[in-house]
């Protein structure tokens, strides 16, 4: 899906925890995430930091989605 929209001049940002796969099927911006249970979260941390965690991943996809690229790239 996000190959499709990108072939519509929208720009996306594929937040996912499972990098290779993102690449295989040839996702733009691939934005990391934690893991395959929680991708934008981690239970063991408190809600305060689970809050913080987010806003990082979230404020990562929003610049990755500015940035004018010409290959694939992974943001870590």
């Amino acid at each position: 899906m996000v190959i499709e929209i990108e072939k519509e001049g929208i720009p996306t940002a594929h937040m996912v925890n499972m990098v290779p796969v993102a690449q295989n099927v040839g996702s733009a911006r691939i934005v990391k995430t934690v893991a395959i249970s929680h991708p934008l979260g981690d239970p063991a941390l408190s809600q305060e930091e689970q809050y913080d965690l987010r806003y990082k991943l979230v404020e990562k996809a929003l610049a990755a989605l500015t940035d004018d690229i010409d290959e694939q790239t992974v943001y870590l």
